[in-house]
């Protein structure tokens, strides 16, 4: 038995059929703009430069190597993922349309399953509104537009069907266990291999068993009863765990810690993320305004109890209410507000801190929880409220979800375009989050690679000055003005990110390459063993032994020229040494 609305039957009728359409045509409107989009971001290391996400070959090795290609230290593990865009790489030829169309159809079928998933927990047309809503909800942009952020599409996609499914079988008194069972085990194994945020799915079941379904039975009965799916689920877990400590040797946690929460304890990341919560729900309830980057200083880590804080903890405060005090009348605004809550507890960071402290795509799975929650609510709320059960009223409210579809629409497609490709989405970036060094990094790059060298440099500059810390930005910078000949402030740029990250091999060889050819042979003998020296304390990360191995012969080489060219009196300029090692394996 089951609170509120029976579930409807699974045939539509015409009107039914036609508002699906209308969810479709939503969907086309929203994303359309985006289906000529070139590469950005992450999709240019991941599929475009990356050899194993170009053949089907390659891409059955990923079951074996990390999700990040060399030369990036290996981290993260989604095979699944890397098969599908081998799959698309070989349809399209390399050309990114497939990836769009795909990305747009695998949204088009998360909001159908959302619209199906809502149809079994309210009446028809709240559900359409429930979807609707979903569909052009600007903040899945970022979701969409990306290719690699496909795995999020995916992962939302599984985990409503699982749900729905659940939801089906239990309401029907069905047993959970057998094939059917076995098969939900697949599913979730599935999705885990597609992005590991899929561990969540069982705990969205477990809020849907103590907030929508209700047999009266005792929980060690209901524990029982779904005994093989539970078993199931724990042991994908263990068997996830397991590949993927093999496969990354011990990196499970993901690929660098954020710079927002480097170095805080747990009270100061709970402070942090305590005012990110402000940002989450403005994203969600109004999100005007889109950035692709929030690193420093757009968000800082909090050193005390602000403003923000006090904000967030309200909403935070708001939400448990919700949880709690409509489980009975409202269970499906419960339902909303603890699948959002589910949704977004990968990306708290209190417990274990991640790479990201906030990121749109993010919201993806957790803002199905919102929208069904909080169409709940504002019906509830509408209904409450004295001469709503009028024509006027009606036609008032009608008029007023049009208004909200097509701002979601008009605002979803034109920032499609923002991520046509990394220029577009760098200089854009500038203007929407012009506090994030990252930004100004990102703007240096398509700068200097289009010939601006003078207009790179500057932003450069202003990239170190808003985030100090940054030191990849100085070595970039440092690597410019070497290549360029202008070693002196080459070298102080060097130094600098050195004392940042004393362990840079590359860093470090570019250094002592300044020095050599400067003639400054005893100093760069005692910079090449300084840095053959700390490569070889780190040796025992298996991730990075390798090049650690390498960077040290590397250093110890060059060490040995330098003496030999101070012995020898050389010249300066008259000595060449050998490439240095590698550096990105060893970024953050």
């Amino acid at each position: 038995m089951t609170k509120g609305h029976p579930p409807h039957h699974l045939r539509l009728g015409r009107t039914g059929w036609i508002l699906t359409g209308a969810l479709i045509l939503l969907v086309l409107a929203s994303t359309w703009t985006g289906w000529a989009n070139e590469w950005a971001q992450d999709d240019i290391p991941i599929i475009l430069l990356n050899h194993t996400a170009h053949s089907l070959g390659a891409a059955w090795h990923g079951f074996l190597q990390a999700y990040w290609p060399e030369p990036f230290a290996p981290a993260l593990y989604r095979p699944l993922t890397l098969l599908l865009f081998a799959v698309q790489w070989l349809v399209g030829e390399g050309s990114p349309v497939v990836f769009r169309l795909a990305s747009a159809a695998l949204y088009a079928g998360v909001v159908l399953s959302v619209w199906r998933l809502a149809r079994r927990l309210m009446p028809m047309g709240m559900a359409w509104l429930v979807a609707a809503l979903f569909a052009v909800h600007p903040v899945h942009v970022e979701a969409v537009a990306v290719a690699v952020n496909q795995a999020e599409l995916l992962v939302a996609l599984i985990a409503v069907l699982m749900v729905t499914a659940w939801y089906d079988r239990r309401t029907a008194g069905k047993p959970t266990g057998g094939w059917w069972g076995m098969g939900m085990t697949a599913s979730y194994i599935v999705a885990m291999l597609i992005k590991e945020h899929a561990l969540v799915i069982p705990v969205l079941i477990a809020a849907m068993e103590w907030s929508i379904l209700d047999d009266r039975s005792r929980l060690l009965t209901r524990l029982k009863t779904n005994l093989t799916v539970i078993s199931g689920a724990v042991a994908s877990i263990v068997v996830m765990v397991a590949a993927r400590q093999s496969v990354l040797v011990g990196n499970t946690r993901g690929t660098f810690t954020a710079e927002g929460l480097v170095g805080s304890s747990l009270g100061g990341r709970a402070l942090t993320m305590l005012g990110v919560v402000p940002e989450w729900f403005r994203l969600l309830i109004w999100p005007h305004h889109l950035q692709s980057d929030y690193s420093p200083r757009e968000i800082m880590p909090a050193t005390g109890f602000g403003i923000d804080q006090l904000l967030g903890a309200m909403l935070l405060g708001l939400a448990v209410v919700i949880l709690l005090r409509c489980r009975r009348r409202l269970p499906v605004a419960t339902f909303g507000a603890a699948w959002l809550a589910i949704g977004l507890g990968p990306v708290h960071n209190v417990l274990v801190p991640t790479g990201i402290v906030l990121a749109e795509r993010t919201l993806f799975l957790g803002s199905i929880g919102f929208v069904l929650g909080g169409v709940v609510l504002l019906h509830a709320g509408w209904r409450a409220l004295d001469g709503t059960d009028t024509p006027v009223a009606r036609a008032l409210a009608t008029v007023g979800i049009v208004v909200v579809l097509l701002l979601g629409v008009s605002r979803s497609s034109s920032r499609q375009r923002v991520w046509h490709d990394q220029a577009t989405l760098s200089r854009q970036t500038i203007t929407d989050a012009p506090l994030s060094y990252r930004a100004h990094w990102s703007w240096a790059t398509v700068l200097f690679k289009g010939g601006e060298k003078g207009l790179a440099e500057a932003q450069y500059r202003e990239a170190i000055a808003l985030y100090p810390a940054g030191w990849p930005v100085y070595l970039e910078l440092a690597d410019h003005y070497r290549i360029a000949g202008q070693c002196y402030p080459a070298m102080g740029l060097y130094r600098q990110a050195l004392i940042l990250s004393p362990n840079v091999p590359a860093g470090r060889a570019s250094l002592v390459a300044c020095l050599v050819h400067l003639g400054k042979y005893r100093e760069a003998a005692v910079e090449a063993r300084t840095g053959a020296a700390l490569a070889l304390e780190a040796v025992g990360n298996p991730r990075l032994d390798s090049v650690l191995t390498r960077a040290h012969a590397t250093l110890a080489r060059y060490a040995e020229i330098a003496d030999s060219a101070a012995t020898a009196g050389a010249t300066p300029g008259a000595v060449v040494l050998p490439p240095p090692p590698e550096r990105t394996a060893l970024q953050p």
